[in-house]
């Protein structure tokens, strides 16, 4: 599943998700996401961040405590060109099995991946990004609908 506002960025994980043998479902707002994991879980969610209708902080924060154990353990990715040195934490506390900082290559996306599907598979140092040490106001807006933020 690849959750992301803008076309040609799902387009392209999409694509990159194919070539390593995955079928792709896209998702253009988390709420979409959501409404097609609860109908036939996948492998993989790949999110992105800031999104309408439902940000990418909730839909993993709703993937990890659905009822259904299937979908609560789905293994998912977050994504977001959003820069602020909380975001790390942030998808830690939710339950988020790894951050990519925007704009991300095949090669951290297909690290990023193989890390988290194939354990004994490790993953190159930097694929899977830290966040910068700056504030973002819009991040900072979206995660303040947590409590533990």
């Amino acid at each position: 599943m690849i959750a992301d506002d803008v076309r040609v960025i799902r387009e392209q994980l999409g694509h990159w998700m194919r070539e390593l043998g995955y079928s792709v479902v896209h998702a253009s707002c988390g709420a979409t996401a959501l409404t097609e994991l609860r109908r036939e879980p996948t492998d993989l969610v790949i999110a992105d961040i800031d999104m309408p209708h439902v940000s990418g902080l909730h839909l993993l924060q709703t993937v990890r405590s659905d009822a259904d154990p299937k979908v609560a353990a789905i293994p998912v990715i977050v994504s977001s060109s959003l820069e602020d040195g909380e975001i790390h934490r942030m998808i830690a506390v939710l339950g988020g099995n790894a951050y990519l900082r925007k704009p991300v290559s095949k090669e951290q996306v297909v690290g990023c991946v193989r890390f988290i599907t194939q354990s004994n598979n490790p993953m190159p140092p930097g694929d899977c990004s830290a966040a910068a040490h700056s504030v973002s106001s819009r991040f900072r807006r979206i995660a303040s609908e947590f409590r533990e933020f």
